[in-house]
């Protein structure tokens, strides 16, 4: 192998001609990670791209390292050439000219030499493999609607089968990665964050070179994404906020966080929940992190929202405003905003049901939002917000109590009190989760017992609240009682605690 007439070391030549290679075929730059697969078990990475780029200069030839590929090559730091990626600038791209026999080669020959997979050596899917995609994009779709359409036992058995079928018809890395991050969160929206996280691993093994990130940083970025959320979900809310800032020291992810809306959304909802959690569960913090935090919550939901909008995710939008309705709630109850108090409690509950009947009213429109209650029990704890008696000693203590009436909430959620419509419970609060609970138990939908436990919970107090002690709340409490082994200790302390603000008549059961 020969430059110029000169026999060269292989690889510089390998180097030289993979980052022609790339640019060429489409993309800003070659990754170093293609050069530590092609040369594997190499201990000094600085020797062999110092060596490589001593024979560049050799034969004339600029070759530039870094994400910057505008800025000029006697500019570029080079203690930091070894972490690539490798690229050449326009001006002398033209002059290489790779030749076999003095014949100038192609680019499936080139990829042949540089030892690319079989998917990687066409410049240009062909009318075959395109065709050979329609299994693939087949299997992943429908195991996403499964994802959507709910829970259970057949369910998951045919989500298992449909991304195993994805990965297996996968035609290149991208799509078999695709695959395998998009089941681990559908097994994360279905609850069962066991899998979500064992699917999770497997994807790290495969996305095990960090330089990668230069090849697929949107996967890269929603990996990042997907494991704070595993974490968040576990309560490991300092790993989680750890995650995420370690997403932020990676470049090409940086970039991806600020241009693709969609992963903005992502990264910005999740920060929110974190810093929501840190503000109100955290008692490590001092009050001024405590108000910090808040606000980074606040700002963050902001954000997701603009993200959502600019994504055309419209669930992604309904998610976020409901989010941003009971946050600052949650916050202004537990004088983390409006620590002046300027706002009344009824003005901040009633602004808070307009975002709430915003999200739901988003839901009616546009179809979206089936599979989840939270609206509903967002709505029905911040309406009883304001009644705090906790261990009433009667019936009489406890319906003494004000919550907003359903008049005041309609009148304040004007143009959006159609989703509040009759049809769906709304002719008394109590009627609200109670509508709810019936779809589920007419299998007409399905919640996860989290979900379900906070309906029963609404049910009970709104049921005491408006007919005193009913069989509807008995039920309720009974119910919920029955089925608190489904639930997490965090969980299960939360509706013990809860259960204390309902008359002794129905804690004594």
């Amino acid at each position: 192998m020969r430059v110029n007439g000169t026999a060269v070391r292989y690889q510089s030549l390998w180097l030289l001609v993979a980052t022609c290679h790339a640019q060429r075929s489409g993309k800003a730059a070659l990754p170093v990670s293609m050069l530590r697969a092609r040369f594997p078990g190499k201990a000094n990475w600085r020797m062999l791209i110092s060596r490589a780029f001593s024979d560049f200069e050799k034969w004339g030839i600029a070759v530039g390292w870094g994400q910057d590929v505008s800025c000029s090559v006697v500019l570029l730091n080079r203690r930091r050439r070894s972490q690539g990626p490798f690229w050449i600038d326009a001006g002398t791209l033209p002059r290489i000219h790779i030749q076999v026999e003095g014949v100038e080669t192609d680019l499936a020959s080139i990829a042949i030499f540089l030892g690319l997979p079989a998917a990687e050596i066409a410049a240009r899917k062909g009318v075959g493999q395109i065709m050979d995609e329609v299994a693939y994009w087949g299997h992943l779709t429908q195991a996403l609607r499964l994802a959507q359409d709910g829970f259970g036992g057949q369910v998951s058995n045919r989500l298992n089968e449909h991304f195993r079928s994805a990965r297996d018809s996968a035609q290149n890395d991208f799509q078999r990665r695709l695959a395998i991050l998009k089941e681990s969160l559908a097994w994360r929206k279905t609850g069962d964050m066991r899998r979500s996280q064992a699917t999770l691993n497997r994807l790290q093994r495969l996305l095990a070179q960090p330089e990668d990130v230069g090849e697929m940083p949107t996967l890269y970025a929603m990996a990042h994404i997907a494991r704070g959320w595993n974490l968040y979900s576990r309560g490991d809310l300092n790993a989680s906020y750890a995650e995420l800032e370690r997403l932020l020291l990676e470049p090409n992810l940086q970039l991806v966080i600020r241009y693709n809306p969609r992963v903005r959304f992502e990264y910005l909802n999740l920060w929110a929940l974190v810093s929501k959690g840190r503000a109100l569960g955290q008692k490590n913090l001092t009050l001024r992190e405590r108000l910090i935090a808040a606000d980074e919550a606040i700002t963050a939901l902001s954000g997701a929202l603009e993200a959502a909008y600019e994504a055309d995710s419209i669930e992604a939008a309904q998610d976020v405003a409901a989010n941003i309705g009971f946050t600052n709630w949650l916050f202004w109850k537990s004088e983390l905003v409006d620590t002046e108090r300027v706002q009344t409690e009824t003005t901040v509950q009633l602004q808070a049901v307009r975002w709430i009947s915003l999200s739901e009213w988003i839901c009616d429109r546009f179809g979206v939002g089936g599979g989840s209650a939270w609206n509903i029990i967002f709505l029905l704890r911040i309406v009883r917000g304001n009644c705090t008696c906790l261990q009433p000693k009667d019936l009489a203590t406890f319906q003494s109590q004000r919550p907003l009436t359903m008049a005041s909430a309609l009148d304040a959620v004007q143009p959006f009190q159609s989703s509040f419509s009759k049809a769906k419970g709304f002719t008394a609060w109590s009627n609200v989760a109670a509508f709810a609970i019936e779809e589920i138990d007419a299998s007409r939908i399905r919640y996860p017992p989290l979900q379900l436990a906070n309906l029963l919970l609404e049910t009970a107090w709104y049921s005491v609240y408006e007919h005193g002690l009913c069989k509807q709340a008995y039920d309720a409490i009974d119910r919920l009682e029955r089925m608190m082994s489904e639930l997490r200790p965090t969980e299960r302390r939360f509706f013990r605690e809860s259960m204390k603000c309902l008359p002794a008549e129905i804690r004594n059961l």
